[in-house]
């Protein structure tokens, strides 16, 4: 894959790395800080993950699969692009994108920080990580039970 846009976003949370792993694995929880209506994984390494999501009377699909597990530490998948692609339409191999999340904890916090490679374009890295902060930021709200308000050069365009 092409490291040319490689897209970086992080945050700090103030809880221990147990709570954001669960954040990251547990549909339920994935749920309520990001925009998808259900998460289908075995979470495990190479196995599929699906996220769906009904938008505007639609259901898209994201389909990917886990490369690197490696609880309380690291999360790595593919998973095909673009985000909103009808689930009727075919995913090829040329259009997924390699995540890797990884968690760092620090005493009573864990710095959770999130490398996506595969981006072709300025526009398409600018959009990875946008989406990432504002996914990132909502985590954090959640777990750390705040609201989130975001900075102008994070609001959504």
């Amino acid at each position: 894959m092409a490291d040319t846009f490689v897209a970086r976003a992080s945050v700090t949370i103030d809880v221990s790395a147990p709570r954001v792993w669960d954040a990251l694995v547990n549909p339920a929880m994935i749920e309520r800080y990001q925009p998808v209506t259900s998460v289908v994984s075995e979470w495990k390494e190479e196995s599929p993950i699906v996220w769906r999501r009904e938008f505007q009377g639609k259901s898209f699909q994201v389909r990917g699969k886990i490369v690197r597990f490696e609880p309380e530490r690291v999360l790595e998948y593919d998973h095909s692009l673009p985000i909103f692609r009808s689930s009727g339409t075919g995913h090829s191999p040329q259009s997924y994108r390699r995540v890797t999340i990884e968690l760092r904890e620090e005493r009573t916090q864990t710095h959770l920080s999130v490398t996506e490679r595969g981006n072709k374009t300025r526009r398409e890295l600018e959009h990875s990580e946008g989406s990432w902060r504002m996914v990132l930021h909502g985590m954090k709200a959640l777990l750390e039970g705040t609201q989130v308000v975001p900075t102008r050069t994070e609001e959504v365009r």
